[in-house]
């Protein structure tokens, strides 16, 4: 089978894992929702044990995965424009880019953020809870902090997997190919699961949000790797036409 056929059918079986995986939360979130009396409270033990896992995968892929890819790159540049330094730049740019976030989350909050008004709506209306959560669920979600944190969550989680696919769509040959493949599926199946999960917990009431940002995640990776393919092409076409020369 010609490397390129095979690239691209591997990108949409990525692309595949990722939306099925995603979604899957949203299925076992209302399994462990309708349940009452002692299995209410396993079904909550259950949903915290995913929460945590969930955790646990970002800020694995983030110290594990990230920042070493992050050094590497940083040691490259280093290298090639001969510059020596003890200063460590990468966990700096790395706390610089969260409290960037979290300040442009914060002043977004200040003009959008309507939850704690919205809650205390709720707790004085206690006997009239799911009429006040219908009538404020909009009102609420329409430029909540929620929407922005799961923005700037997913778009640095697209950035990460255009990478992915970028990489992938570069290879040069079978073997290479197959094994960044296998690696690349397991860590998305995780990673898109623990993502469904915190989207869910985010948005119960508009799964809509979960479904559009699950799959803009699942898209970015094929895109990256259609540029790598391309990118890898040219250079093969032109290395060739330079050795006839």
């Amino acid at each position: 089978m010609n490397i390129v056929v095979l690239k691209c059918i591997l990108l949409g079986v990525m692309a595949l894992t990722t939306v099925v995986f995603g979604l899957i939360p949203i299925k076992l979130m209302a399994i462990l929702s309708n349940k009452s009396g002692k299995a209410e409270q396993r079904a909550s033990f259950v949903i915290s044990l995913l929460s945590c896992f969930a955790g646990g995968v970002f800020l694995a892929v983030c110290f594990l995965d990230l920042m070493p890819d992050a050094n590497s790159a940083y040691d490259e540049w280093a290298k090639s424009a001969d510059y020596t330094s003890d200063y460590p730049f990468v966990p700096l740019f790395f706390c610089v880019g969260f409290f960037v976030v979290k300040l442009l989350e914060e002043i977004i909050g200040k003009f959008c953020g309507h939850e704690e008004h919205v809650e205390e709506r709720r707790k004085h209306a206690a006997t009239f809870v799911s009429v006040v959560e219908n009538n404020t669920s909009e009102f609420d979600d329409s430029c909540s902090m929620k929407i922005v944190k799961s923005l700037t969550f997913v778009v640095a989680l697209m950035f990460h997997a255009s990478l992915e696919g970028f990489a992938f769509g570069v290879q040069e040959t079978t073997i290479s190919v197959a094994s960044l493949f296998c690696g690349i599926i397991v860590h998305k199946a995780v990673v898109s699961f623990s993502v469904g999960m915190r989207l869910v917990e985010a948005h119960p009431n508009r799964l809509w949000v979960v479904v559009i940002l699950v799959v803009a995640i699942a898209l970015v990776t094929p895109i990256g790797g259609v540029i790598g393919i391309v990118l890898e092409v040219s250079h093969s076409i032109h290395r060739v036409d330079y050795d006839n020369k």
